[in-house]
């Protein structure tokens, strides 16, 4: 019955002409309004063909296209489709072959693409396991003594996430997979649980001071103070940044004020309101990226709800993850015969460094995915041999149960090569370099951060990706910034500032985009339409980078106030936001 109706609203939505001609007008206006921007010098130094306006064309074809007709597979195919045109001419025999192998084949054979899927694989199917032997299940009989109401069932979500902080494909996989249940429970909407996993990824991750992102961000910042002849770090720019982190520090208060007050606003309160009245926790339409038959998961009549035969597992992964990352970057630094430090902050970020980039090996090793890999073949070992060992699960079952991770993955095996094909698509088309064109030869020194976490936002929104934007961003934005004034000692408060604005605005543009990775695995993770989660928690990144800019950005590089102004007044103003326009949802469990 609900295939039938999702078939027939697919049908609607494709034979509406006002959604065509919509989707249409949109389109050209929006190319109308890049074509008539003033560009700077940058796009002169792009390679020809490169930082040309149409470069944009590809990601927000991809935006419109989603929201004209709710298919994120139509959206990245005919971006996917534009994009290759665009680099390769129109001649079909050239652009077929060329756009597959070097946007698609490039990505999904490579070796970061092949673990991560892997990863997914292994993770999702352990957790299958685990709901067949009734782990999970005795899991949530534990949580539910301590978390007895749906505020609470969110707060042990989010401690959940901010515990998870070393890298974020574990958090949001591990995450979403178990905390799913009691959130049903309770009868909290997917659509928040995604927006509470998602804020607790990426944010906690790129502030983390030990964690798979820092080394990305700390080798960054470091290579460009070093060419600049900054005698400072990049590990302790890092550090005098992490006060200025705005977006990602704004994001923590929002997600925890939102929680506490119990309200929301816009879309997600239309889908908490659906889910705690009429107990639907997706929309009727929804499809989510994840597909799974409740029934297929029930651990067979009788079976004890053990909370250790998921608790084991999971420990496993996250154990695994962190002595893989210290075996793995201890053998990496005895090879390059580096000293090897495990009791420093120094001596890990070494170690989490190397792990992460590699300069020795191809394309800097396979690295963090290889080490979540094996921690997930690790954990759904243990997975399976409890429940055998105990005779809960005959060995045929458990195996089922684990091989039943594939079909449940679904279209997400078209979605995450075709985002990362974007990326590509992006990169060969120079759309970095239009964009940071758009800022032209000079700006005053106090507009400069928040120009540069706009110009990072809208890069990674395009691109789908914050590690891309930051490798784009810290060595054109940074050294533009210096010449600009800030190589005054008097001034490095605001290159602080600008430094911390690529990465807040990298993750921001990363946090809203349907086509990154990280948005998506949320997606996967949570059992949410993907398009759905995009809705609802858009509207909540809107509003926390709009309050961060007047708290932080404005105050402090405008006004030259102390940046603890950011941590008294960005709370009140997002508190009084939810008392203003928020509701709840009438949650009788609370």
């Amino acid at each position: 019955m609900n295939a039938q109706y999702t078939s027939g609203e697919n049908v609607k939505l494709w034979t509406s002409k006002v959604r065509w001609v919509s989707c249409i007008l949109s389109l050209i206006g929006i190319c109308l309004i890049l074509s008539l921007l003033p560009t700077g010098e940058l796009t002169k130094t792009a390679a020809p063909g490169q930082g040309h306006w149409t470069s944009m064309l590809p990601p927000l074809i991809a935006v419109a296209v989603a929201i004209s007709f709710r298919s994120l597979v139509a959206a990245l195919s005919t971006a996917f489709l534009s994009g290759s045109i665009l680099y390769y001419g129109l001649n079909p025999l050239v652009f077929i072959p060329l756009s597959l192998q070097n946007f698609l084949l490039s990505n999904v054979l490579g070796q970061f693409s092949i673990y991560i899927f892997g990863f997914l694989f292994t993770l999702v199917g352990m957790v299958h396991v685990l709901y067949k032997s009734g782990g999970i299940q005795g899991l949530v009989v534990i949580f539910s003594r301590i978390a007895k109401t749906a505020k609470s069932a969110k707060v042990a979500t989010m401690a959940s996430g901010l515990m998870i902080f070393f890298d974020d494909y574990s958090n949001t996989i591990i995450v979403g997979q178990t905390m799913r249940s009691l959130t049903d429970r309770f009868r909290i909407s997917r659509e928040k649980l995604a927006y509470i996993v998602d804020s607790t990824t990426a944010p906690i991750a790129g502030l983390a001071i030990i964690s798979s992102w820092i080394a990305y961000e700390v080798w960054l910042l470091g290579s460009t103070a070093h060419s600049l002849g900054i005698e400072t770090g990049g590990y302790a720019l890092f550090i005098q940044m992490l006060p200025v982190r705005f977006y990602c520090l704004g994001t923590i208060m929002f997600l925890a004020i939102n929680i506490a007050s119990q309200r929301d606003f816009g879309p997600m309160l239309k889908a908490e309101k659906r889910a705690q009245k009429n107990g639907q926790l997706v929309a009727p339409n929804a499809k989510p990226l994840l597909y799974e038959n409740p029934k297929r998961l029930e651990p067979p009549a009788g079976t004890p709800l053990r909370w250790y035969n998921a608790a084991i597992p999971l420990l496993t992964v996250i154990g695994g993850v962190i002595i893989g990352i210290l075996y793995v970057g201890s053998s990496r630094l005895q090879n390059a015969g580096e000293q090897v430090d495990l009791f420093s902050f120094e001596g890990l970020r070494a170690i989490f460094g190397i792990t992460v980039y590699d300069p020795s090996l191809p394309d800097g090793g396979p690295g963090v995915p290889l080490v979540l890999f094996w921690a997930a073949i690790m954990g759904g070992t243990v997975a399976l041999l409890l429940p055998i060992m105990q005779r809960l699960l005959k060995p045929l079952e458990a195996a089922s149960a684990y091989m039943g991770s594939i079909p449940t993955l679904g279209v997400t095996l078209f979605i995450l090569p075709m985002a990362w094909a974007m990326k590509s698509i992006c990169e060969s088309l120079g759309t970095s370099y239009y964009l940071l064109s758009l800022v032209g030869d000079s700006l005053p020194l106090p507009a400069v951060p928040l120009m540069t976490f706009l110009l990072a936002a809208g890069m990674a929104f395009a691109m789908g990706t914050s590690w891309g934007t930051m490798g784009v961003m810290i060595p054109i934005m940074l050294p533009f910034a210096w010449t600009l004034g800030m190589g005054d000692p008097t001034q490095m408060a605001l290159f602080i500032l600008t430094s911390a604005a690529v990465l807040d605005g990298a993750i921001f543009g990363d946090h809203c985009s349907p086509i990154s990775d990280t948005t998506v695995l949320s997606s996967v993770a949570t059992g949410c339409d993907h398009l759905h989660h995009v809705a609802t928690q858009l509207p909540y990144a809107l509003a926390t980078m709009i309050i961060a800019i007047l708290t932080g950005y404005t105050t402090v590089a405008f006004l030259g106030v102390s940046s603890w102004i950011f941590f008294l007044t960005f709370p009140v103003m997002v508190l009084l936001l939810f008392l203003l326009i928020g509701r709840k949802a009438n949650c009788k469990q609370d």
